[in-house]
């Protein structure tokens, strides 16, 4: 239900990470939207943290209700819903949670949004398909639940619902390009741009994108002959996209009829791409634990624990993003040809939330995608991804760019020439 002049905007967020800190510095901007913020965590000095600097920030106006618990845990999340009785739960917490957390939410009866799709700890790979099995339950409670309302995914799926109700008659192909042209601190050698453990799962998967109704592979992204190309990103810079598996591939073509192809290509300098060859081929990548000291150790989320975070480097974090979609289609009959695009400043962030761009381009998108859904201007029911026909795309956009994230479309006369290779 849409706001009223009563106090309906009471939220639960799950995390506390460098997306959570962000997006709870972000809501504590709209007070009139989440005028009570409840905030829960597996670590109280975090919480805490994000607590005393949206405090600080805020001059004293905000504070947040931290709830120290481990979520993924029995009852636990579901004791929490009846005790707070929030109106929206937004899940910036691991990903192998989304599914209990999303079965509390449908127990308690309250609507859902998160990032992250859902991934097994136990096993490699991530997949909607058990969240979107759970759409005819959200519907007969009459609960809406969005998942992976992030950037990519999330805007990334926005872009190309936008292309396909107000720009195109027919889309053809999508690549997706996410760039981060950010320089860290010299002192750090290597570090992914989001929570480790699931980072590093993501990158060692096998490539696959869709062409022609169908699922093709091609390698590793860790090969040397990994499919890459350079490419002038605006106001980031150049920097080498290499071809990759992405969850917006997933779902995207249900979403646009007559689909040709959708790809996904994320930038790496070859020096990241030898450290991630080099602990994969070593086994610190690996999921299952093994013996130490009498102990299990699994030692993926050994090496999340020594490898630098985003507070060892915000602060230094200089450069940009620039993730967006080229789009490939037609248009009266005419072939068109367009990239639209977001450009973030890691600085700019940081002095904004504490925060880097990483963080700020996942969270600000779930803060918009919240403040619709509260405000009445998202609606419906079932479990929906943001390209779904029923979220107004222009109407996110437009809010987006308000809430922070700002974007531009540019016709283009041609494609880059990788974009018209076969992998």
């Amino acid at each position: 239900m849409p706001l009223t002049n009563k106090d309906m905007s009471k939220i639960l967020v799950i995390g506390c990470g460098n997306v959570g800190s962000v997006g709870l510095h972000k809501m504590a901007q709209y007070p009139k939207v989440f005028s009570e913020i409840h905030v829960v965590g597996r670590t109280q000095s975090k919480c805490e943290a994000v607590r005393d600097s949206v405090k600080k920030k805020s001059k004293g106006k905000v504070k947040l209700i931290i709830h120290r618990d481990d979520v993924g845990k029995g009852k636990n999340f579901l004791n929490l819903l009846k005790k707070i009785k929030p109106e929206l739960v937004v899940n910036w917490g691991s990903p192998y949670d989304n599914l209990v957390v999303m079965d509390a939410c449908l127990e308690h009866g309250v609507r859902y949004i998160d990032t992250a799709c859902y991934e097994h700890p136990d096993k490699y790979g991530f997949s909607y398909e058990k969240q979107l099995a759970k759409n005819q339950a959200f519907k007969k409670k009459n609960l809406l639940a969005i998942v992976g309302a992030g950037f990519d995914p999330g805007v990334s799926n926005i872009f190309s619902a936008y292309a396909r109700d107000y720009i195109f008659d027919q889309i053809e192909t999508i690549d997706i390009l996410d760039c981060n042209g950010g320089s860290k601190d010299k002192s750090i050698k290597f570090a992914p741009n989001f929570d480790p453990e699931i980072n590093l799962r993501e990158l060692i998967l096998p490539i696959r994108f869709w062409e022609n109704k169908k699922w093709k592979e091609s390698g590793k992204l860790m090969d040397e002959d990994a499919p890459f190309f350079e490419f002038n990103f605006p106001e980031a810079g150049k920097f080498t996209p290499y071809l990759m598996y992405h969850e917006e591939l997933e779902t995207i073509p249900t979403h646009i009829p007559g689909l040709k192809r959708i790809r996904f290509w994320m930038t790496f300098d070859k020096r990241y791409l030898t450290y991630l060859r080099v602990l994969y081929e070593i086994g610190l990548t690996r999921i299952d634990p093994i013996k130490y000291n009498g102990q299990d150790v699994v030692p993926v989320k050994f090496l999340k624990e020594i490898l630098p975070k985003g507070k060892d480097f915000n602060s230094s974090y200089t450069g940009k993003t620039n993730i967006g979609n080229i789009i490939t289609g037609t248009k009266n009959g005419k072939k068109k040809n367009i990239y639209i695009y977001n450009v973030c400043d890691h600085k700019e962030a940081y002095k904004e939330t504490g925060g880097n761009a990483i963080g700020y381009t996942t969270a600000i998108p779930t803060v918009t995608c919240a403040k619709l859904v509260l405000e009445g201007k998202w609606g419906g029911t079932g479990v929906k991804n943001t390209e779904d026909k029923t979220l107004d795309s222009k109407i996110f956009l437009e809010e987006m760019a308000k809430v922070g994230l700002t974007w531009q479309v540019k016709n283009l006369k041609d494609i880059p020439s990788a974009l018209k290779k076969n992998y």
